[in-house]
């Protein structure tokens, strides 16, 4: 028997899987803030947010898991996953996605960046 799952469980698979840095459904970007960090902190950013699994009803009202808050050093960091229509991206167009879901028609686009920044 096949699994049957809703709307949001299956954008929140897919931005699971981003957080597991799985290039075939998006692409993790750092802010400038994020990108100037020395290698070894990104890095540690990074693997936290593959780790993160602590999602509630408080943080994740959607149950879609798209935005995530890290802590490192004592700085705060966030993480947003906006989703864009995958033929219009390769393009080097920003059409927003109107299949989240869809993993054949929409892009992910993961943005770590400092928490002043969002």
């Amino acid at each position: 028997m096949s699994e049957t799952l809703t709307k949001s469980e299956q954008i929140a698979r897919l931005n699971d899987e981003l957080r597991a840095q799985n290039s075939q459904v998006g692409a993790i970007h750092f802010s400038r803030s994020v990108g100037l960090l020395p290698p070894q902190q990104q890095q540690q950013l990074l693997q936290l947010l593959k780790e993160f699994n602590s999602f509630s009803p408080d943080n994740d009202p959607y149950g879609e898991r798209d935005f995530v808050t890290l802590e490192l050093d004592s700085d705060r960091y966030f993480f947003k996953i906006d989703y864009f229509e995958k033929s219009a991206w390769l393009k080097g167009e920003e059409i927003g996605a109107d299949t989240p879901e869809d993993v054949n028609t929409t892009w992910r686009v993961g943005t770590l960046m400092e928490s002043n920044e969002y």
